[in-house]
């Protein structure tokens, strides 16, 4: 039994206040920090209106950059300003205190409370899945970590393609493939372990209860996390836990299939295994470090667990710092290899496992160096601004009040902010660009981090507070954690929603044509490309594919052999799908002279939409 008294110096026994009518106000240096984060946030966002678009060097290199800014204007901007009153708002009244009652009830059964948290996300996750995103699969990403998660429940790691349809493969593959000689094979460029996670829980049920399990997970994991690192302070650990739970992009991502979920998890059961200090727990963390580096993308968990490795070196625990290092080396070095080494282990040409190994993640790496641009900053303050906007709102202004900690070197503190700066330091001079994403998607892994470090806030706050300020506090945590749920959650998942339901329908009436192949001609769309998806098996009728990625000679033959159905601008409008000439214009004229060709095979038919766009599949 935990004694609550001893753990939580704070504990509401107020006799003054058992109505919950009196008020306080916060402590000066949460006042403070409210006022400088509403502030910030204000004058960012004015400054991003204020900067314009996207300069037209940066959208030379990248044609889509400009969805950050539409996310921004059209997702975040009102939402931020709302967030910022907020913030003021709770700086300048008094607020009533927490009734003392509820308070000691949530201290006697914290792990009730763990648990109830924790299949709320679950539950949440769950819904969300199918009522707001339809079971559907938006981005590449997304698409990708499903089609691995087929290959590897059939045992293999790369779908092979009958000779039949290899002049063909790239029109049929979404993007990012593994180069493998003449289209013998389907595989993404992402490391598979994401997609194992995926394929494992699609043997017992279906595969879109992975994320919200293991956002479900990241709940308890940041408890244990926090219990070891406060012992004594219950109250800290719940408000982390707290902090997670109530995060929009936690439960919004965790309705997809996106791998940022199981990093946001996986550094959590690194870090609790970290924690232990002791053999057992150190070589746990290095295996447990060995799936996170294959999640999806190598760099992000090194980044995480980089400063916790330079603190074992310089506090001169050299030789546990080294077998840190000679574990992760090892780690990295099997992941840069893995592609290569399932190629041979599959039997496809070695040209091919020579394309993808260390060599093409060298040349892969130079080249996002050397793609580096400073206007590149203006992208990531708006990843910035939208990852506050998808938090709790008060989880900045209580790890702002971490700075005490992390310059004093407590616990982990240090570390934990370090590896926030150096994820944001590598993205932004390597991909400033998240591309989709429900709130910014890089930082998910670190949202524990940042939790944390406002319980590490909350801490240094309460030492220096009056019990009276406390009560303010607690009630500033629960007016944050109730417009998190019950108004940003909603908003932000309606807005996931109204995008992707013109995708849904556009997919659906897709799978339906009746004809053998569908052709699908991107031009003035937004996205379109992302409509090209088929079974890596090539199991599924309609087979989709990319008239951008097919010649004139692919065409004579599919033109001979297959019915096809086309489905191009007209369509996607009439399922709802924005207009973007921008996006595509650099190769509509290829697209042009492609369905020229095909009309003079007199070959293809457009696909009947209905006369309103509200049609469902």
């Amino acid at each position: 039994m935990i004694d609550s008294a001893k753990s939580v110096p704070f504990m509401f026994t107020l006799a003054q206040s058992r109505f919950g009518l009196d008020r306080y106000r916060l402590p000066r240096d949460l006042r403070l920090a409210s006022i400088a984060c509403a502030l910030t946030i204000a004058v960012c966002t004015a400054g991003v209106y204020a900067l314009g678009p996207t300069s037209i060097h940066m959208a030379s290199r990248h044609q889509f950059v400009w969805l950050t800014t539409f996310f921004f204007q059209t997702q975040d901007a009102f939402w931020l300003i709302v967030v910022a009153f907020l913030l003021l708002g709770v700086a300048v009244v008094r607020l009533p205190a927490v009734a003392s009652h509820a308070s000691s009830v949530i201290f006697r059964h914290p792990r009730t409370v763990i648990v109830t948290l924790a299949a709320l996300v679950l539950i949440c996750g769950m819904a969300g899945s199918y009522v707001v995103f339809h079971n559907y699969h938006l981005s590449r990403d997304e698409i990708l970590a499903e089609f691995d998660a087929t290959i590897l429940r059939s045992g293999m790691a790369i779908a092979p393609v009958e000779s039949e349809w290899r002049p063909f493969a790239s029109a049929l593959a979404p993007a990012f493939m593994v180069p493998i000689a003449d289209g013998a094979g389907f595989a993404s460029t992402y490391l598979p372990v994401n997609a194992s996670f995926r394929a494992i829980i699609g043997l017992v049920t279906d595969s879109a209860w992975t994320s919200p399990l293991l956002a479900a997970l990241a709940v308890a994991a940041i408890f244990g996390v926090a219990r070891r690192l406060w012992p004594a302070r219950l109250d800290a650990a719940l408000i982390s836990a707290l902090l997670v739970a109530t995060s929009s992009q936690v439960l919004v991502t965790s309705m997809t299939s996106y791998a940022m979920t199981a990093h946001l998890t996986v550094n959590l059961i690194w870090l609790w295994l970290f924690l232990r200090n002791d053999k057992i727990g150190h070589g746990a963390a290095i295996g447990v470090g060995f799936l996170a580096c294959g999640l999806h993308q190598l760099i992000f968990h090194p980044l995480f667990v980089a400063p916790f490795i330079v603190r074992l070196w310089a506090s001169g625990r050299r030789p546990l710092a080294l077998a840190y290092i000679a574990g992760y080396s090892v780690i990295c070095l099997f992941w840069i290899s893995y592609w290569q080494i399932m190629i041979e282990w599959q039997g496809f040409s070695r040209q091919a496992s020579s394309d993808a190994g260390p060599v093409y993640f060298m040349a892969r790496a130079a080249f996002l160096f050397a793609s580096f641009d400073w206007t590149g900053l203006g992208l990531m303050l708006k990843n910035a601004l939208r990852f506050v906007d998808w938090q709790n709102p008060i989880i900045l202004p209580f790890a702002l009040l971490a700075y005490r900690p992390v310059r004093n070197g407590d616990g982990i503190a240090r570390e934990l902010s370090t590896g926030l700066a150096l994820t944001l330091a590598a993205m932004f001079i390597l991909v400033p660009y998240q591309g989709h994403g429900w709130g910014y998607r890089y930082l998910h892994g670190l949202i524990g981090s940042l939790s944390l470090l406002a319980g590490y806030g909350w801490i240094a706050l309460s030492k220096r507070a009056t019990r009276n300020e406390m009560a303010a506090s607690w009630m500033m945590l629960t007016m944050g954690s109730a417009v998190a749920w019950l108004v940003l959650l909603p908003a932000h998942a309606k807005q996931a929603h109204d995008f992707v339901m013109p995708y849904v329908r556009a997919a659906g009436a897709i799978g339906h044509a009746a004809t053998d192949l569908v052709v699908i001609d991107q031009s003035g769309l937004l996205f379109a490309g992302d409509l090209v998806r088929n079974d890596p098996f090539l199991r599924n009728r309609p087979k989709v594919l990319d008239l951008t990625l097919l010649d004139e000679a692919n065409l004579t033959d599919l033109c001979a052999r297959y019915s096809i159905t086309m489905f191009g601008r007209r369509q996607g409008l009439a399922f709802g799908i924005s207009p973007n000439d921008e996006q595509t214009k650099f190769d509509d004229d290829v697209r042009a002279k492609k369905k020229a060709a095909m009309a003079r095979l007199s070959c293809g038919v457009d696909m009947a939409v209905s006369v309103n766009n509200d049609t469902r599949f």
